[in-house]
């Protein structure tokens, strides 16, 4: 560690140097961060929750801020979004050399901050942004959790006619639909939606078959893919396994959490027959996703 380095961090740990600074400063960014990736509604939440006790991990929950404060585009949230050209989907093209410096020196500012050296950060859009954060990131680590196609649909569609999700957020399903109309297999797909559900599971489709893609090549000893049925059903094994992957040893603090806090809230809808609509809708994951083997990726 340089005498900057050093310095900065101490001026960190006391208070003295906010991120907007430290962000500027010729020092070292953030390592080896571990990235949560997921379509949303499928656990992503209370997973990170659970790797927050850690003592040596810090956890950022949608920081978006700190992405758009580098990357402006990233933004497909605010009421700004439309002003930022928000985007939906980024590869390593879109990636530049400066504000990808400043985006690392701020998770590593984080990092400081807690005083746990190790980022774990989830953003379920990021499923559309792996190449992007692995350009940026190239020693980055990704757990995907995934859960049944058809739960996550009955759950986004609630929180749509509860006026969150799609309601709430219009700008996200415009470009959720541009981007499925860019793919030849999905580009007929949006006509399809005539609802809620339908929307929620044409988001699943989309988001779980990025991710899949990108981790498909990747070595072993750079993604985990779990399974909600496998998180709350066997809660502190599974967080087990995970942080081994993240290359520390285990907190009873995460235990203790999980074994109280781990559970699931909705019924499970299990293998059912699936209607013609929701296989062309679903797509070739959604029966896998039922599934009750686990891992997308190799399959």
């Amino acid at each position: 560690m340089g005498v900057m380095d050093l310095a900065a961090k101490l001026m960190v740990a006391k208070g003295y140097l906010p991120g907007r600074i430290y962000s500027a400063l010729p020092i070292r960014g953030v390592e080896r961060p571990v990235f949560i990736i997921g379509c949303g509604r499928s656990g992503t939440t209370i997973f990170g929750e659970s790797l927050s006790k850690h003592s040596k991990i810090t956890y950022l929950n949608e920081y978006r801020h700190l992405w758009s404060s580098c990357y402006p585009e990233t933004d497909i949230w605010t009421c700004m979004a439309n002003l930022h050209n928000g985007k939906l989907y980024f590869t390593a093209a879109d990636a530049e050399h400066r504000k990808s410096k400043k985006l690392s020196r701020l998770f590593r500012f984080e990092t400081v901050k807690s005083g746990r050296p190790i980022l774990v950060e989830k953003l379920p859009i990021n499923n559309f942004r792996l190449e992007f954060i692995q350009h940026i990131f190239p020693d980055a680590r990704f757990i995907h959790i995934y859960r049944s196609g058809l739960e996550v649909a009955r759950s986004i569609g609630v929180l749509t006619e509860q006026n969150r999700w799609f309601n709430a957020n219009p700008y996200k399903w415009e470009k959720l639909v541009e981007y499925a109309l860019s793919k030849d297999d999905t580009k007929d797909l949006p006509d399809l939606c005539a609802n809620p559900f339908d929307k929620g599971l044409l988001e699943w489709r989309l988001s779980t078959e990025a991710a899949v893609e990108f981790l498909k090549p990747l070595a072993s000893d750079v993604y985990l893919e779990i399974k909600y049925d496998e998180l709350v059903d066997w809660p502190v094994e599974t967080l087990s396994r995970v942080i081994r992957f993240i290359g520390l040893g285990d907190d009873p603090e995460v235990f203790k959490f999980v074994s109280r806090s781990v559970r699931r809230k909705t019924s499970n809808m299990g293998r059912r027959f699936l209607s013609d609509k929701e296989v062309v809708l679903g797509g070739r994951l959604l029966p896998l996703s039922m599934d009750e083997e686990i891992g997308l990726a190799k399959r």
